[in-house]
C-alpha cells in the first residue's frame, strides 16, 4: 500500500512522593515547681509556780537574815523600854516613903525571881500558808505561709506537612505519521 501509517505511543514518566507528616516535640510539660515550705516559729515561756514560804518559815523560827535582824531590833527595843519603865517604877517606889511601905524586899524578890520566870510556847507547824502565785507562760508564734509557684512550660509541638505529590514528565509524545509512498510496482489491468 502506498500509504503507511506509523504511530508513536506516549512515554510518560510518573514519580510520586507520598504525603509526609513530621512532628517535633510531644507537647509534654517539664514540671518546674518553686516550692517554699510553710514555717511555724514558736517561742514559749514556760509557766512558773512561785511559792513564797517566808512567813511560814518565820513562824517556825526559820527566818532570813533581814527578818531575823528586824525581829531582834524590835525585841531589843521592847526589852529596853520594859527595863527603863521597870527602873523608873522602882525609883518612884523609893520616892514614895510617905506611904510607909518598904519597897526593898518586894523589889529584891521581883529582881531575883519574878523577872526571870518565862513561859515557852513552841509551835513547829506554821499557822499561815505559803503564798502561791502563778506566772502564766506565753506562746508567741509567727506563721509564714508556704507557696508553690508553677513555672512549668509546655514543649512546643512543631509540625510540618508535605502533601502527596505526583510529578510526571513526558519524554515522548504520542504521534501518528501518515506517509504516502509512490508504488514501486505498476499494475495493469
Amino acid at each position: 500500500m502506498p500509504i503507511t501509517i506509523s504511530r508513536q505511543p506516549i512515554v510518560m514518566n510518573v514519580t510520586t512522593t507520598p504525603a509526609k507528616l513530621e512532628q517535633n516535640g510531644n507537647g509534654s510539660k517539664v514540671l518546674n515547681l518553686d516550692i517554699q515550705k510553710p514555717q511555724l516559729e514558736m517561742e514559749t515561756k514556760q509557766p512558773k509556780v512561785l511559792i513564797d514560804q517566808t512567813e511560814p518559815f518565820a513562824e517556825a523560827g526559820l527566818k532570813n537574815i533581814r527578818a531575823f535582824m528586824e525581829d531582834n531590833i524590835s525585841f531589843g527595843a521592847q526589852k529596853f523600854s520594859e527595863g527603863v519603865s521597870r527602873i523608873v517604877n522602882q525609883g518612884n517606889e523609893f520616892i514614895e516613903i510617905q506611904t510607909g511601905n518598904d519597897p526593898i524586899p518586894d523589889q529584891a524578890i521581883s529582881n531575883a525571881y519574878e523577872m526571870f520566870e518565862k513561859e515557852f510556847n513552841y509551835g513547829a507547824v506554821p499557822s499561815t500558808r505559803p503564798t502561791i502565785t502563778l506566772d502564766e507562760g506565753k506562746v508567741n508564734y509567727s506563721f509564714r505561709r508556704g507557696s508553690v509557684n508553677n513555672q512549668s512550660q509546655s514543649q512546643k509541638v512543631q509540625m510540618s506537612y508535605s502533601p502527596y505529590q505526583i510529578n510526571y514528565t513526558i519524554s515522548q509524545y504520542n504521534s501518528i505519521n501518515f506517509r504516502y509512498e509512490k508504488p514501486r510496482y505498476e499494475f495493469m489491468v
